[in-house]
């Protein structure tokens, strides 16, 4: 007799863009695959395909076959063809926020140009998931949210329940695939397949779920697998024999079926390895890649984003579709496996070359609206173009290098203090060409200089500014060297004794502050797997210099330390390489920001930065997605019998990361690393995983089979040599002390890090300091009287976040200011009625004059 149950079977491919094959190699099998689901949906009215959530492969199959558009267009309006909402399935550990918001907006927008999205944030393979996932997708408009990796059952209670954000603000209805996006797979009508494989799986979701659950999920595809052919017909045959009734479904249907049952609720993160590997210490594999990536993914919203957002008010009209461009080279290189670092060698040469292609076209925009303005504004090249990317005044030292004929100069009285930071002559050249009208000369060019300067001066919000200089007699005021290798902030000092830095506060004095540490790995693309009987070896500075003045002070740090070339080295003890590293700790206004150099030439080690905060029992407070989250470590008693990997105390990391006592707070932000962790007091950011192999077997952390499925049949070992980053590596961070931990405090200090000010000189000693400024000719733009354009952001309180001001995408006469409450309370906002609430596709919505705790608002603001 059959039971009750309804089985809704997806047909669904899963598409990795890249992998262990190559972006290109993609192309080719979507070539047919998808060429055999459209002519598949046609030929079948009934059926139906969804395809994998991401329209970047749409976009791509569309290239080669731009006459299938039609077709996508028709069998999506026919709800055949599920496609959308994202662009790539995102990373949604290592990535910012608005990354993943991007990546749904283009992936609605390409979405909407071919009918309409799936609403459904779709992401059957990414390697976990930020607790404050609901709170984007709500902003997305997505209410249903279908995944695998990162949950535990005991916690959640069903595959099937609500998840809230983490102050329960938002709640998405949450489908899990607990055996995968593989699940029901090939879809034999025959008992071997139902028998075996068809019923045991829905017998198992149903064993973990609340009794009411009757409906379950079952998709019925794998990586780059082809649509399955006759569904209706196999599912038919398949009712025959199976316990249970099955039915030919989509993933939206479902969502609506299980929204009508009381279902159990849950709140946190999904970085759980209990049903599937989420490969937590991925987060410094291939750690340039991920350097890249943070780069250009910062370029694009802390900088460029807010420099066409002033352009725009000034006249400067650069496109949305070059932003657009951009931004898909970052979420190209954003997705799962890409960003993750668990590929091959090629693929990664890929991946480093496309955000290199982001980095280009960021840098050519920057550098248009820099030129354009001045331009406009008349300026000479003893000018300097001030632009400010933030929508608060900013009244603080500013980093410019300037170019000049002289050695020394002054500038004008609205800079109130200069000093000089590094001093560089470029010397004369002889026979140069200079084209002229009358004919080509040739002649010297002069000898100039390059000089880095720390600036003070005021700007108003995201607005310009431009401050003038002239050569001078006098030397410039530079740092001068303080003999007692020591730093002094207001409440706290720092000193290099015996190769050590000391801290001292009136709380503490902690004897070895920041150091490194290196051990062996024994891992491999996806993980760090340590040795038996690991050791650590811990790197000191060996040199130290402190240049200063009153409010400037930087301690210039390098040192080599003696270490295992590689892993036979590691397991004999035998100190045969060398690591060779530097510091910057640049102290300004009591704001100390660290600047690190390792050159990396040895392998398969994990190289660690660890600041030692003095506090053994303090709470560990990390920022996630518009909010923070306290974590602790993980009980890992006979971890074996639950877990899927070993759960390590490993954890992704957002912006910052605070240990909490009730007398001190220690504060780390980190620019390039992306994950933590904390022992004893001891913040450690893993600044790399070196390694040589794609996927290893039975590792201490992760028993059994090889990751990257390279214990298949037919699949062979690969080496990943590239992976070991034999190369110079440059990292960032700063570091807050603090009695109390305020996030409000924390969010506007981690923002005057991102939103720095830009500035350009229009210069023509150099014409290649900037790529463009050779090819963009003084007469693009007329010289005009401007009035000052600077925008008012008075109703935004101070304590409020700042996510992201860029060009709306829907209208050209409009900005988009997305903010956030980081704090604990509610705040009221007063907002002005010529601006507009919005979700994030620029879809109005109701607005009841207070931003709750860890939530987002986006404002679309008029231009004028």
């Amino acid at each position: 007799m059959k039971q009750q149950t309804q089985v809704y079977l997806v047909n669904h491919t899963h598409w990795d863009r890249e992998w262990y094959f190559s972006e290109q190699d993609s192309l080719v099998l979507s070539d047919i695959l998808f060429s055999n689901a459209i002519q598949e949906l046609k030929r079948n009215p009934s059926a139906k395909f969804v395809l994998d959530g991401q329209m970047s492969i749409v976009e791509d199959y569309l290239k080669i076959h731009p006459e299938k558009k039609k077709d996508i267009i028709a069998l999506n309006k026919k709800g055949q063809l599920k496609i959308g909402p994202w662009f790539t399935q995102t990373d949604a550990l290592h990535v910012q926020a608005e990354s993943i918001l991007r990546n749904g907006i283009i992936g609605g927008l390409l979405s909407k140009n071919l009918g309409s999205r799936m609403e459904v944030g779709y992401l059957p393979d990414t390697f976990g998931f930020n607790a404050q996932l609901p709170v984007i997708l709500r902003h997305l408009g997505l209410n249903n949210f279908i995944f695998w990796r990162g949950i535990d059952l005991a916690k959640t209670e069903s595959p099937y329940f609500y998840w809230y954000d983490l102050k329960k603000n938002h709640k998405v209805l949450a489908i899990n695939m607990p055996q995968g996006y593989s699940t029901g797979m090939l879809l034999q009508p025959n008992h071997n397949y139902v028998d075996g494989r068809l019923d045991p799986a829905v017998e198992f979701i149903k064993k973990h779920s609340p009794e009411d659950i009757t409906s379950v999920l079952i998709p019925t595809g794998n990586d780059q697998m082809n649509i399955i052919s006759d569904f209706k017909k196999k599912v038919s045959q398949i009712n025959e024999i199976g316990k249970y009734n099955y039915q030919m479904s989509d993933y939206e249907t479902f969502c609506k079926a299980v929204a009508q049952k009381k279902l159990p609720k849950y709140t946190g993160e999904f970085i759980d390895p209990v049903l599937a590997r989420i490969h937590r210490t991925c987060g410094s594999n291939r750690i340039d890649t991920k350097i890249a990536s943070t780069k250009l993914e910062r370029k694009i919203i802390n900088q460029l984003e807010p420099l066409l957002v002033i352009g725009r008010k000034y006249g400067i009209n650069i496109s949305t579709g070059s932003l657009i461009e951009t931004w898909k080279k970052l979420l190209r290189s954003q997705a799962h496996d890409s960003m993750a670092g668990s590929v091959v060698d090629s693929v990664n040469q890929d991946i480093l070359h496309r955000l290199r292609e982001g980095e280009e076209l960021a840098d050519g925009m920057i550098n248009t609206i820099e030129k354009m303005l001045s331009l406009k504004l008349g300026l000479n090249q003893t000018n300097i173009l001030l632009l400010n990317p933030y929508i608060f005044a900013t009244n603080e030292y500013h980093k410019v290098k300037v170019l000049s004929k002289t050695e020394n100069i002054e500038f004008d009285n609205a800079v109130s203090d200069s000093i000089l930071i590094s001093s560089k002559k470029i010397p004369a050249r002889d026979h140069v060409l200079k084209e002229t009208p009358s004919g080509d000369e040739y002649g010297i060019e002069p000898a100039y200089y390059v000089n880095t300067y720390f600036i003070k001066t005021s700007i108003e919000p995201l607005d310009l500014k431009v401050i003038s200089f002239k050569s001078t007699p006098n030397d410039n005021k530079k740092l001068e060297e303080d003999k007692e290798n020591q730093i002094i902030a207001k409440d706290y000092s720092i000193k290099f004794i015996n190769n050590k830095l000391v801290f001292k506060n009136k709380n503490a004095e902690i004897k070895d502050f920041i150091y490194l540490s290196d051990q062996a790995n024994d891992g491999d693309t996806y993980d760090y797997s340590p040795l038996p009987n690991n050791k650590s070896i811990k790197l000191h500075f060996s040199n130290a210099r402190v240049l200063k003045n009153h409010n400037v002070q930087i301690m210039k740090l390098s040192g080599a330390g003696k270490v295992p070339n590689n892993l036979e080295s590691w397991k004999k003890d035998f100190y045969d390489g060398e690591i060779n590293f530097s510091m910057d700790l640049v102290l300004i206004n009591d704001r100390l920001e660290i600047k690190m150099q390792v050159n990396n030439t040895t392998s398969d080690h994990c190289l660690s930065l660890v600041v030692n905060t003095g506090i053994s029992n303090g709470r560990t407070i990390a920022s996630v997605p518009f909010g923070y989250i306290e974590r602790k470590d993980e009980k890992l008693e006979n971890w074996e019998d639950s877990y899927a990997e070993k759960p390590v105390s490993v954890w992704p990391l957002d912006n910052n990361v605070s240990i909490v006592s009730k007398r001190n707070t220690f504060t780390v932000f980190s620019k390039n690393v992306k994950q933590y962790s904390s022992i004893k007091g001891n913040l450690i950011f893993p600044l790399l995983n070196a390694t040589g192999q794609l996927g290893k077997s039975d590792l201490i952390n992760r028993p059994g089979r090889a990751s990257g499925d390279t214990d298949k049949v037919g699949h062979p070992k690969i080496a990943t040599p590239l992976a070991e980053v034999h190369k110079p590596l440059e990292y960032e961070f700063a570091v807050n002390i603090a009695d109390k931990f305020l996030k409000g405090k924390i969010q506007k200090i981690e923002e005057k890090l991102k939103f720095k000010t830009a500035y350009y000189q229009m210069q023509k000693l150099n014409l290649f300091v900037n790529r463009l400024d050779n090819k963009l000719q003084d007469d693009l733009v007329k010289k005009e009287k401007v009035t000052d354009q600077g925008s008012s952001f008075d109703f935004i309180p101070s304590n409020i976040g700042i996510s992201a001001c860029y060009p709306a995408y829907f209208s050209s006469s409009s900005f988009i200011l997305r903010i956030f409450n980081p704090t604990d309370k509610t705040i009221s906002i007063k907002i002005p009625s010529s601006i507009k609430c919005v979700d994030a596709l620029e879809r109005e919505k109701n607005y009841e004059g207070v931003l709750k705790s860890y939530d987002v608002l986006s404002l679309k603001i008029p231009y004028n």
